[in-house]
Parts: C-alpha cells; structure tokens; sequence
C-alpha cells in the first residue's frame, strides 16, 4: 500500500511538474507579449511628446520677435500664429494630461509639473525676450530627459535586436538633440538679427550650436549605417540627406549674416528657413519612428504566433506524458510481478552491498566482487579488466584462483579485448586437452567453459568480467545477475571517479590559487598555487588575515566595498594589487564566495584568484603616458566619460581642469628639450602629489598640457585647490629666463565646475574649459579662469 501511494505521488508529481513548465512557457511569452506592448505605447508616447516639443520651440522662436523690429502689420500676424499654437499646445495639455489612464505604467507625476510650468508661461506675457528663451529651453530639456528616461521605463533602451535598438537611439537622443540644436540656432539667430547686433558671447554660442548641429548629424548618419535593414536604412539616408541639405543652408545664412556681423536677411524670413529645416527632421523622426512601430508590431505577432506554437507543442508532450505515465504504470505492474524473485535474492544483494561499502580501493572492490561469484555461482577462477578511455587499454584490477593473466589488453586482444569491443557476452568450453589447472587452497580445479562479460555504464564500456566453471554455468541468463553486475559496476565507477578527484585535487591544488578564511576574515587555509604566487609558507599564512599581502595603494573603498559585500551574503568578483614575500606588486582577479550553512548563516568565506599581473602590466602601458607615469590622452577620453556618468548617478559635483605650461616652446628653445622633458616629469610629480585622492585623476593630454578630473562640494573649493597647486608649481623655483610672466616655470589653468544638474555632453565641456584656458593664456597666463557652463 505504501509502495502505491508513492508510485500515486510519483505520477501526481510529473503532472505537476508538466503543468507547471507549461504554465511557466505561457507565462513567459505573455511577460515577452506585454513587454513588446509597452515598448510600442513608448513609441507612441515619445512621438507625441516630441511633436509637443515642436510646438514649445516654435513658441520660444516667436517669443524673440517684437512691434519695434518687424512692424506691426507682421507682429499681428505672428501674435495671430503664436495664439493658434497656444491654443494647439492647450489642447495637447488636455490629451496628456490623459496619458495617465493611456499610459499608465508611463506617465508619472513630473510630467503634471512640467505642464503646470507650460500653463504658466502660457497665462503670462513675459517682455524679457532672454527670460522667455530660458524658461522655454528650461521645459524642453526637461521634456527631453523624460522622454529619454521613458526609454528605460518602456524598456525600449533594453532592447536586445541591433536594428531596433538603433532606431531607438535615433528616435529618443539623437534626432531629438538635433532638432532642439536646430531650434537653439533658430532662435538666437532671429534675436541677432532683430537686435541687428550680436555680442561675441551670442556669436560664440551660435557657432557652438552650428558645430553640434553638425556632431548630431553625423552621429545619426553613423548610427543609421549600423543597421542592417537596407531598405529602412535607404530611406533613412535618403531623409537625413534632405535634412543636412536644408541645415547646410540655414548655417550659410547664419554664417554670412549674425557671425560675420553683416546682418542683411529678414527675421522672419530666417526664421520661416529655419523652421523648415526643423520640419524636415521632424519628417525623419516620423519615418523613424515608423520603422521601430513596424518592426515592434512585427516582433508582437511572432511572439503571439510562437506562443500557439507553443501551446500546441506543450499539449503534445502532454499526451507524450500521459503515455509515459500509461508505461510507467504498465512497468510497475510488471515490477510488482517480479516483486517476489527479487525479496528472494534481497539477500545476496544486501550482502554483497555490504561488502562492497568496506571497500576504499578499485583492487578492493574487484576482489570482493570476484569473492562473492565464487560464493554464489561456484566460480573458479576470475578476473576483472576496467577500460581506460584515455588510450583505450584494459587494465586487470584483480584476477581470483588464476596462474598468469596479461596486465594490460588491448582492444580486439584474445577474448577480453573482443568483448570490450563488440559489448557481447562470449562462453567458450575448454577442451580436455586445453584445460588450465588452478591452485585453490592446494586444490587442483580444471575449469570446463569460461564466460566473458561485457560491464557496460551509460551505453559504454566500462570493462570485462571474466568467470571460469567446473560445469557448464549459463550464468547471463539469471535474472538477478545483472543486479549485481549494475551495483558493482556502480562501486567501481564510484571509486575510480574519487580515485581522478583525488588527481584533480592535487592539480588544483598545485596550480590554483585558492584560499579559505572564517567570518571573521582569518585565513584557515591556502593552496600551494597561493604560497607560490605570495612568496609565503602555509605556516606563515594561517591564522592570518589578507591584508598582510595587500599593496599600500589599494584603495581602503574597495576593502570596504569587498567586506560589506561578503558579510551580506553577496558574491564579491574584483582586481586586487597585493604584495608578495619580496615587496613585488603583483594582480589577481579574486572571486570571494562566503559559505553559509542550512539556515543561511555565514560560517567562513572563500576565494579563487586568478594571476593577472602581466594582463594589468599590459593595460598600464597601455593607458599610460611613457615620459611622465601620468594618465595618457586615450585613457582621458575613456575615463573622464565614465566619471561623467558616475557624477551624474551618485549625484556629485565634477571638476575638470585643463592646464597648460606658461612659455613652454620658448623654455625648450632656450634650454634645450632634455631639460624640457625633465620640466615636465617635475611638474607631474608634483600634480600627482597634490591631487592622490582615490577619485583623482591626472593626465598628460599631449606636449605641455595636462588635464586633471576630480569631486568638490562647490566651486569655490574647486577654484582654491587649482590655485593652491599653481602656487605650489611655481614654488617649485624652476629658472625660466625665456617667461615674460614670471622668472620661474608657472602654469596657466581652465577650469569647469560641473554641478550634478548640468545637461551639457562631455565634447561641450570641455570646449569650454578649453575657452577658460585659452582666456587665461590671453589675460595674461599665470593663472586660473573659470568656464561658465549652461544649465
């Protein structure tokens, strides 16, 4: 009754399970379904955000113009303009102010602040044409970083397939970038020509929209070519060549009047040119934003279409299951059957279990099993051959009651060597006159036939038995045989399995780097890969903790950061410097495990390291600049990227300085360039010593400029530590009679302030800081000029 209770557990248990895998497909396909939804309400949703944009920046070119500049008759007709689009931009308000019940994983609370701005400024008449731009330009930004965040929460930046992750990029930063640019010019340029003036100020900043008109262009061409679909790519091109057309023609108009001070076009005429260009780019935005829709509706029904495919595969394998069940009960009616037999052989298995679990060795185990065919079957001779797969020998592991047997057989070799190959039982009769006597406790026995016996484990050789007989014995026709056969061949494959580990664990051992600590951090063990690479015995390590290896300039975050990580459960992964016996530095790439027990409680910790030491040698070389040991120009441009990002994350204040050697030329002309290099690893020296904070970064960007990346609370802590260091640059006391602007080696420092809130990309910043330098240079040199960036 017990039995069929667990039989009935067992098939209640495959339904289960089958339902279950089942429910887990459907529920799969349903999540990749609603996925792919959200991700085309993001693409309706940031279309009708951008199309509003549109609106907004057309109010904000119309908020430059004025009675005085353009007559009355034409400020009516643009009142009359700027009232149809508040107007549209009222209505628009109403619909999105909906989005919350069209959209609702998408819309959040931001956007009823952003419109409650957009109401404001639409009820008031603001005459200050400048606060008017800035509080227009203020709603846009903060329309574009929404609608690129609503690329996270649509889940359209997390989009696996090449082609329309680019048309995503394309659609939520780079087009929207391009246009807002556009729309930038657009207006400053109809100020311009309304003030009839432009101060440089005005100018500088119009020819930077120019420039990164042109960046975002090429941008999108570069992504556009990444896809791989020609014919949305065709199309695309096609667009973007009309948009770069009509923007070459605009920045012509813009060149030859606002920035060469000739204005001689109409405000509104420029301003009708401009406005086409931004509806050509509209024009590519619509058509890309029609391919990802396209695309999005393609992969929805695939994933539809897979998951009644699906469906339909699932109800096969249930009825496959169901069939299964049928045998298995059909099988257990026939086991029950021979239920009897096997309790009466219960014994011997029992027996020769026991036997066989005494047992430690492959020898021992063979010689047991032989001991028991002779108890059992009245064998008189045996022997067992295992097969080795890693030159397909057979190797005896033990022979009973026999005169000489070969050590090693080959296949195809005699009767043991045939039977490993062709995996079939053989019974040869011994003929009288072949007959080979075999001492058993002085008892001379003649065997009359021998039988051959393939041991096969998961359809391979695993080995040959051998028996010999007084009396013919057709011993593979007992039923229980194979019981015995199965269980040894299970000892022996378990003992030979252990008998590689131990191999394995030696090698390990010996050539992986591993250690084990308990919670409290102290080592308990180590490899010997882990004396050899640390210089030290076991005996100096146990008992101690990691630090006594670690290098001085490891920075404590990351010991910090490892510990919190470990102590908490985490797996920690990281590249650690440590030091061995001989004070040689060298890299590992450690993997930390803590080991808990059954109710998750941390008993000791864990690692694997990996050497890398020659792989970070290779990287410092790489990123390093030979003359100075500083940071080199290509590890700036990667790095300075990436701490952009971390400001941004971690909400800080990033500062970035670029600096330049006061008279440098004429200092190597004067001097020579040997002492010139030797100017330049001084300076450096001393940068790196007044700027050795973990998140202090120093580079040599080329020749004599250097550039430097760090936090500070405010700028005015920022603008004190550049010139507490130009201070101490010039104390250095470096003769340079070639200077005008100082008798010893002086520096002259650009310096930018970026708060956490500021939208501007890294190619603008440091264009500006590269003008704060430039204004240093001319007012003088010998110090310190800060860029004022845009919010």
């Amino acid at each position: 009754m017990q039995k069929i209770y667990k039989f009935a557990v067992l098939i209640l248990f495959l339904i289960g399970g089958t339902l279950f895998l089942f429910n887990n497909f459907v529920a799969n396909y349903n999540e990749q379904i609603e996925k792919t939804k959200y991700k085309i309400d993001g693409v309706e949703f940031a279309q009708k955000i951008q199309k509003f944009i549109l609106k907004i920046q057309k109010l904000r070119g119309y908020s430059q113009f004025d009675e005085i500049s353009i007559g009355q008759s034409n400020y009516n007709n643009i009142k009359n303009s700027v009232e149809l689009i508040k107007a549209d931009v009222s209505k628009d308000i109403v619909i999105i102010k909906n989005f919350d019940t069209l959209y609702p994983t998408l819309y959040d609370n931001d956007y009823n602040h952003i419109i409650n701005e957009i109401e404001d400024l639409l009820q008031k008449n603001q005459e200050d044409k400048t606060l008017l731009y800035q509080k227009y330009t203020y709603i846009i930004e903060q329309l574009k970083e929404k609608m690129y965040y609503l690329g996270f929460k649509s889940k359209l930046l997390l989009e696996s397939d090449s082609d329309k992750y680019f048309l995503i990029e394309i659609m939520l930063k780079h087009l929207p970038n391009l246009i807002e640019t556009t729309g930038k010019i657009r207006a400053k340029t109809t100020k311009a020509i309304l003030d009839n003036s432009t101060d440089a100020e005005l100018r500088y900043s119009i020819q930077s929209n120019c420039l990164l008109c042109e960046e975002h262009a090429k941008q999108i061409y570069k992504t556009i070519n990444e896809i791989k679909n020609d014919i949305e790519k065709t199309r695309l091109l096609s667009l973007l060549e009309n948009v770069n057309d009509e923007t070459k023609k605009m920045q012509e108009y813009v060149k030859k009047t606002v920035i060469s001070d000739k204005i001689d076009i109409n405000a509104l005429e420029f301003f009708v040119i401009s406005t086409n260009v931004i509806d050509r780019m509209f024009v590519l935005y619509s058509t890309n934003a029609e391919f990802l829709n396209q695309e999005l509706n393609k992969k929805l029904d695939t994933l539809k279409q897979d998951k009644l495919y699906g469906i339909f595969i699932g109800a096969i394998v249930v009825l496959f299951i169901f069939i299964t069940i049928f045998s298995m009960v059909r099988s257990y009616i026939l086991y029950a059957s021979s239920e009897k037999k096997i309790k009466n052989n219960l014994t011997s298995i029992i027996k020769l279990k026991n036997d066989l679990e005494k047992c430690k060795t492959i020898e021992e185990i063979s010689s047991s099993s032989l001991f028991f065919f002779a108890n059992k079957f009245n064998v008189v001779q045996g022997a067992i051959y295992l097969f080795n797969e890693e030159n397909n020998k057979l190797y005896i592991a033990s022979s009973y009651a026999t005169k000489e047997m070969k050590p090693i057989v080959e296949l195809g070799e005699g009767l043991i060597g045939e039977v490993a190959v062709q995996k079939k039982h053989i019974y040869t009769e011994v003929n009288s006159d072949k007959k080979n006597n075999f001492k058993i406790e002085s008892i001379t026995v003649q065997p009359s036939n021998i039988c051959t016996i393939p041991l096969i484990s998961y359809d391979k050789i695993f080995g040959v038995l051998q028996l010999g007989f007084i009396q013919k014995n057709e011993i593979i026709q007992n039923e229980d045989f194979q019981y015995f056969i199965d269980m040894i061949i299970g000892f022996l494959r378990d003992a030979k399995y252990l008998d590689t580990n131990k191999k394995y664990i030696e090698l390990i051992d010996k050539y992986v780097i591993t250690a084990k600590t308990n919670k409290k951090g102290i080592i308990t063990d180590v490899s010997d890969a882990f004396t050899k690479i640390s210089g030290y015995s076991k005996k100096e390590i146990i008992g101690k903790s990691h630090s006594f290896v670690s290098h001085p300039d490891t920075p404590k975050e990351l010991y910090k950061n490892m510990w919190e990580t470990i102590t908490s459960g985490k797996i920690f992964k990281g590249e650690i410097k440590n030091l061995n016996k001989s004070s040689k530095e060298y890299w590992v790439d450690v993997t930390i495990t803590p080991q808990v027990d059954r109710y998750d409680n941390i008993l000791g910790f864990s690692a694997i390291l990996q050497d890398i030491t020659d792989k970070k040698k290779i990287e410092e070389y790489s990123i390093t600049d030979a003359l100075t040991g500083l940071y080199n120009r290509r590890f700036f441009d990667l790095n300075f990227a990436k701490e952009h990002k971390i400001s941004k994350r971690e909400n800080k204040n990033l500062v970035l300085l670029i600096i330049d050697i006061d008279y440098f030329k004429q200092y190597n002309d004067f001097y020579g360039h040997q002492k010139g290099d030797e100017v330049l690893k001084t300076i450096a020296r001393e940068m790196k010593l007044f700027f050795k904070r973990a998140n202090d970064y120093v580079y040599r960007l080329g020749g004599e400029e250097f550039a430097i990346s760090f936090y500070s609370n405010n700028q005015k802590n920022a603008f004190e530590r550049a010139v507490s260091m130009k201070k101490s640059i010039e104390e250095l006391k470096i003769e340079h009679s070639a200077s005008s602007v100082s008798k010893y080696i002086s520096i002259s420092i650009g310096l930018s302030f970026i708060p956490r809130e500021c939208s501007m990309e890294i190619d603008e910043i440091y264009k500006m800081t590269d003008q704060a330098l430039y204004r240093a240079k001319n007012g003088g040199r010998n110090r310190v000029e800060i860029a004022t960036l845009n919010p």
